[in-house]
Parts: C-alpha cells; structure tokens; sequence
C-alpha cells in the first residue's frame, strides 16, 4: 500500500505545483494591478463580504441551531459526491453533532473525494453561484449577501469539522488528507473568487482555471525535456 500513498502525494504535489501560479496570478490581479486601485477591485465582493459578516455574528447568537444544519451539509457533501462518481446512497441520516452515510459499493469511503469533501467543498455556495450565473438584474447584490454567508456557514464547518479524530480523515495517512483537503481549499478559493469578476461566472472561473493548468503542465513538461 505504500507504493499508493507514494504516487497519490506525488499527484498532489503535482497539483499543488500547477496551482499555485494560478492562485498567484489572481492575487496579484486583485491587490498588485498597476492600472486599477484594489478599492475598485474588493468592490466586486463588497456584498459578498456583507453576508460573510453579517452571518458571523448571527452565527454566533445561532450557535446551537446551526449544529444540526453543519452536520446536515456534512452528509449531503458526501452524497453529492457519491453522485458525481455515480456512486447511489441507500440511507441518510443527520442529527447534532453526528451523522451517517451508506452508499453502493463495498467501501463506504473508500473513494477519496467523497470521503474528503466535507472538509473543503462549499456545496451551497457552488450551488447559489450556479443561479448567480442566470441572473441579470440590478438586485443581484441582495443573492451576493447569500452568498457569503454560505461562505461564512461553510467556513465554520470546516473549522469546527476538519480534525484527525474523524474517521474520513484518519482512515488515509494525515499528511495525505490534510494535503488534499488543503490544496482543495486552495483551489475552490480561486473558483469562487474569479466567479465574481466581470463577465465570468462560476463555469467560465472553472474552465479559466482548468485551462491555467494545462498551460501549466506544458509549461512545466517544455521544462523537463
């Protein structure tokens, strides 16, 4: 098994190594542009950053309500992703604090991104900004409020959720898990923040940055031989 967790690292140093321009890129665009003031820039997330804020501090009097909610969008990750690589569920269940999966196949959790996506893939916000996508009206700054307290909402089930007690992160090496669910981060934070800018959307953002990496991997093979 070894020889596994050798080639998986590998792949995910790889990503890492094609990703990090790109990410780059976008920071420099947004903060580092000689020809536009990074006020003009941040105005682009001035809603958004109104929802992540304003869901902090309701967070914060909604604490307990918010448990079971946490717990709820952890499970539904993980079927969402079952979906994706055509796995099915068989049964669901939630309550606070706990919760569990059964899919077809005879490793629940064997599959990786299923088991890891709770820790880095913000399901409802890819979700509101696919609708962001088909909207064309000047009230589009109310849904951007929506938006980021997604964001907010996701954020805190990451922070409260990601550690080496949970059974879908253990069950791999923690350097592997921790590295993936990181670098997943990495790349999603580039999706949504691109998402935003003028005449892109949540599918334009991922084809952006898909073509990034490619042009990256040939950038890098051009250099090796």
């Amino acid at each position: 098994m070894k020889y596994k967790f050798y080639i998986y690292m590998s792949l995910l140093a790889i990503l890492l190594l094609i990703t990090l321009p790109y990410a780059w890129n976008s920071f420099n665009l947004l903060f580092m542009s000689p020809r536009i003031p990074v006020l003009s820039q941040l105005e682009l997330y001035k809603w958004t950053s109104v929802g992540i804020f304003g869901a902090l501090v309701l967070g914060h009097v909604f604490n307990k309500n918010l448990l079971w909610l946490e717990t709820f969008s952890h499970e539904l990750t993980h079927i969402v992703v079952a979906f994706i690589f055509f796995f099915f569920f068989f049964s669901f269940h939630a309550e606070e604090g706990s919760g569990v999966v059964y899919t077809s196949g005879t490793d629940q959790k064997g599959l990786i991104p299923m088991a890891l996506a709770p820790y880095c893939l913000p399901i409802f916000t890819y979700f509101l900004l696919l609708f962001r996508s088909l909207m064309d009206f000047h009230g589009v700054w109310v849904f951007d409020i929506v938006i980021g307290a997604s964001i907010s909402f996701h954020i805190a089930c990451f922070r409260h959720q990601t550690g080496s007690y949970q059974t879908d992160i253990n069950q791999y090496p923690l350097i592997f898990s921790y590295s993936y669910i990181y670098i997943a981060r990495l790349i999603n934070c580039c999706i949504i923040l691109v998402a935003f800018f003028p005449h892109y959307n949540v599918f334009t953002s991922i084809w952006r940055l898909l073509n990034a990496q490619y042009d990256n991997i040939i950038y890098f093979w051009s250099l090796l031989f």
